[in-house]
């Protein structure tokens, strides 16, 4: 069943509402009221009575009052009245509505608060000057007699009211200055008795003193004469009683217009039900008795007043200091939106500073830090306890729920303490929801709350801790050595490498001669950050310059210290160390706790590593790099070095591949040739180099090569010999004097007709080494496959287009001639010969010249499959990328003449001057721009 708000049936007060109340909202002085200062709804009268409850005693006081003022001799009209207040009782508030009828009934009221006298004023001084405007007759220290007063009230025109409040304040201080052989006080308390005589021989004048019910014995005590004047003042009134507390509180928070008595009932209704259901009414109380309390203290839940009358009023100084109404105010604000039909104890959010502060006032200071480590703060065993009741009740917040009701049952000015369960659950279960679920809520808070005890049935909070304080104050003993020790032996279990792994790692290293020089990748774990030491490991092993400068990476705790480590540490050592003390008397329950802690020790201190050491420094060219692992999920049950590589992974430190065009444009460009080994080692060697992976090079150079991106040879002294190209090579191996060679500089066919009108047309011999002379800063001419070289000589030989020969002390020695050639070597001295000098060796005429050239031309080849003459294709650019697909878009622009690029950008924001400021910087180079 679905309720209406609490603030659609009894409408909050605008300023309480929308929060705008102050320190000062109900903070009622009748010193103020009198010098029209202060809040509107004090000294404006009518705001006043429509916010004021008229209790019986307080009606029954205007009365009297109004008919002393007026002449009338009725009962009620006692002419010295002295009010007595307990917690709510109204003082002040009673005070105020008298000021306030004592104009409208066209009296003088004389105003007298002690608390904001000072010694140089007397109360009698304070007399003459309200009735007469001046100070004459009685501006003198010592206390004048009742006649001279009494003369006073008769030369009033009109009825007198005296109010005097803050008595006590006043004497206290006054007891401090001298008068001739007595004091201020003592002339003050002679004052007073004059004064109820005179104000008994006078007509038409009341005097009203309030008390507090904490004050009477105090004042009796330290100025017996105050006896005299307790035994004149014949009437003490009580103008609050206990069942009136929550009329006054609603009509002070509420509109009274706006109550909807009917919609309350029924919420009243249904919650006594549901109460009488579950079991969970108030002792000897019946369901129809509870349903019309609730309906009085309606949006309060029956037990909010009975807690803070009974419990917290015998506090003395909890209404005074601050008052229930502040204090409610700032609940019914903050309940207000939450969708509550009404308000309980577990509605009090005791992480609002106002509300907690009010509480903490009148209890011992250290419930703060309680409040703090089990109710409110961010690591707080009622949010673990919210967690741990599941995803069905977690946003029900009953953990914190029920630990704030045991709270505000916890403490009294009396002897009664703690809650009973059912009272938990009166005040905790929701209509709708089984009030079983708060047993569970509670037993989690037992397992998870600090501070927490039962006894006999009966939960409070309480300063002393339970167990996990015990482990708590274990943990602050134990030495930082010994966690030092039991830190590092965990480092070394958490960061321990496999054979396989694809970073070696090395714990807490002394020097660089801890670290191999090896060119596999390594991950260094360090206490804390100092950037010179991890300079100097990697650029020295010793006294021995490192060659692998670029295989170091480094761990360290963030933000610089294993906190959560040494926690962690800290806490397993406490409960092996509590487990072994014999001393403890330890319940089944708590020993079950710590069998099950010490259970969970390794994965627990794993977790704290992996929270720990989060911060990655990366080598670069001018210095390191910080990275930030993140915060891990508990239970993880990934190798830490494993987490660290592939955050290098992503963030593109190391590349596990790397593709044929990657490799062209980032190690090729503006290079005819480039060395395998070099591109295996330089990115090993160099820091800042993106770290490439030996098996990601390997495939990256062959798919080159079978692609055609490049191609593959070797280079020996000035000579450029491409082996493969568009065919994939069987090994590539690290330690290779290999190369990779641009496409440019490779003929992929070959025909000994080629040869000789380009080689041998104007040279009797050629070395067959020749073509293959390279010059890398004189000539970019394409050299021949090795393969395609040597099938187009065998051919050219087998033809008779050529011979083979060597070059023998300037002598021409042929060797094959229209026949098969023997093994081709490419020596230097290897010579292809023209044929007119083989004619030693022709076995057959070579084919006539002519009838090659008559044979029928074949079609041109169509170009490669491969090839693109245009490109279309759309992107979006990943964040932080812009740099590495500018490279690409450099390339593609020195093949095509025309590339248009359309931008188009969301999820953000630019101003209009650095928008302009980008256009016009755009315009500068030429470029025109068109708004799409």
């Amino acid at each position: 069943m679905t309720f209406a708000a609490f603030e659609t049936i009894a409408k909050p007060h605008r300023d309480i509402s929308r929060g705008l109340f102050t320190a000062d909202t109900y903070a009622a002085r009748l010193g103020q009221v009198a010098k029209n200062q202060g809040p509107s709804e004090y000294k404006n009268a009518q705001q006043f009575f429509e916010k004021t409850y008229l209790t019986d005693g307080l009606k029954k006081l205007l009365s009297g009052v109004e008919g002393r003022l007026k002449g009338r001799e009725r009962r009620h009209q006692d002419r010295i009245i002295q009010l007595q207040t307990p917690f709510g009782g109204g003082k002040t508030h009673t005070l105020i509505a008298l000021y306030h009828k004592a104009k409208a009934w066209d009296a003088t009221p004389i105003v007298l608060v002690g608390s904001e006298m000072d010694t140089t004023d007397t109360f009698w001084g304070h007399i003459e000057m309200q009735l007469t405007g001046s100070l004459d007759a009685l501006n003198t220290a010592i206390a004048p007699g009742s006649n001279t007063i009494a003369e006073l009230f008769e030369n009033n025109p009109k009825p007198v009211m005296i109010l005097m409040d803050e008595v006590l304040n006043y004497l206290s201080r006054a007891a401090g200055v001298s008068v001739e052989s007595s004091t201020l006080a003592d002339q003050t308390i002679a004052f007073m008795l004059s004064l109820t005589e005179a104000v008994a021989s006078s007509p038409n004048v009341a005097f009203i003193v309030t008390l507090q019910e904490s004050e009477v014995a105090p004042l009796a005590s330290r100025f017996p004469l105050f006896n005299d004047l307790l035994g004149r003042m014949r009437r003490t009134i009580t103008p609050v009683d206990d069942n009136e507390i929550a009329g006054i509180i609603r009509s002070r928070l509420f509109s009274k217009d706006d109550f909807n008595v009917s919609a309350a009932k029924k919420i009243a209704r249904e919650f006594a039900n549901y109460a009488r259901k579950q079991g969970i009414l108030p002792a000897d109380t019946q369901e129809s008795t509870y349903r019309e309390q609730f309906v009085e203290s309606y949006p309060f839940q029956p037990e909010v007043i009975d807690v803070l009358y009974k419990r917290w009023g015998s506090f003395p100084e909890f209404q005074r200091t601050r008052g229930v109404l502040r204090l409610l105010s700032r609940v019914v604000h903050r309940a207000c939106g939450k969708n509550r039909p009404y308000i309980t104890l577990a509605d009090f959010d005791l992480g609002d500073t106002d509300i907690r502060e009010e509480f903490l006032e009148h209890i011992d200071p250290q419930y703060r830090s309680v409040i703090a480590s089990d109710i409110t703060g961010q690591n707080a065993g009622a949010k673990a306890a919210d967690t741990a009741l599941g995803d069905t009740y977690r946003n029900l917040a009953l953990g914190r729920r029920t630990a704030t009701t045991i709270f505000l049952y916890s403490f009294t000015g009396g002897i009664e303490r703690g809650a009973k369960l059912n009272e938990i659950k009166r005040s905790t279960a929701l209509m709708g929801q089984p009030a079983a679920i708060i047993d569970t809520a509670k037993n989690q808070l037992t397992e998870h709350l600090f501070y927490l005890r039962t006894e006999n049935g009966t939960s409070y909070f309480d300063t002393q801790p339970n167990l996990r304080r015990i482990v708590q104050t274990r943990m602050e003993n134990i030495a930082d050595e010994t966690v030092k020790r039991r830190a590092h032996v965990q480092l070394q279990k958490s960061f321990t490498s496999t054979p396989n792994a694809n970073l070696k790692t090395y714990i807490s290293p002394t020097d660089g001669t801890d670290i191999p020089e090896t060119d596999a990748l390594k991950l260094v774990v360090l206490a804390k950050r100092d950037d010179t030491f991890c300079q100097n490991l990697i650029e020295h092993r010793g006294e021995t310059p490192r060659i692998y400068r670029n295989t170091l990476f480094f761990i360290l705790p963030s933000p610089g210290e294993t906190q959560q480590l040494n926690a962690a540490v800290k806490k397993i050592i406490a409960y092996e160390e509590i487990k072994k003390d014999s001393s403890l008397n330890l319940s089944t329950s708590q020993r079950k706790e710590i069998d099950e802690e010490l259970k969970q020790s390794t994965n627990a201190l794993d977790d704290a590593v992996r929270q720990d050491y989060r911060t990655v420094l990366i080598p670069t060219k001018d210095g390191f790099r910080e990275e930030d692992l993140g915060l891990p999920a508990t239970g993880m049950n990934v190798a830490c070095a494993d987490i660290v590589y592939e955050l290098l992974r992503v963030k593109g430190e190391i590349l596990t591949s790397i593709g044929p065009q990657n490799i062209s444009l980032r190690y090729m460009r503006d290079k005819a040739t480039v060395a395998i080994s070099q591109l295996f080692q330089s990115s090993l060697r160099t820091p800042g180099e993106t770290r490439v992976l030996a098996d990601a090079w390997e495939n990256g150079m062959r798919r080159g090569v079978q692609e055609g991106v490049f191609g593959i040879g070797e280079t020996a002294a000035d000579t450029l010999i491409p082996h493969h190209f568009k065919e994939a090579p069987q090994e590539i191996r690290p330690d290779t004097d290999a190369v990779l060679i641009c496409p440019n500089l490779i003929q992929e066919t070959v025909t000994p007709e080629h040869i000789l009108q380009n080689h041998l047309k104007e040279n009797e011999t050629l070395s067959t080494s020749h073509p293959f002379q390279y010059n890398p800063q004189s000539t970019n001419e394409p050299r021949p496959l090795l393969s395609a070289w040597k099938a187009a000589i065998r051919e050219g030989v087998r033809n008779g287009t050529f011979g083979l020969g060597d070059k023998i002390s300037n002598q021409i020695v042929p060797r094959a001639f229209r026949q098969e050639s023997p093994p081709i070597t490419l020596d230097a001295n290897e010579v292809l010969i023209q044929a007119s000098l083989c004619t030693g060796l022709i076995v057959d005429p070579p084919p006539d010249q002519n009838e090659k050239d008559s044979r029928p031309l074949l079609p041109p080849e169509p170009p490669p499959a491969d090839e693109k003459t245009t490109i279309g294709i759309r992107f979006t650019l990943p964040q932080g990328k812009v740099s590495n697909v500018a490279q690409h878009l450099n390339q593609l622009q020195s093949k095509f003449q025309h590339m248009q690029l359309e931008l188009r950008t969301s999820n953000g924001e630019i101003s209009q001057s650095d928008y302009e400021a980008f256009r016009e910087d755009l315009q500068a180079l030429g470029i025109e721009i068109e708004e799409v």
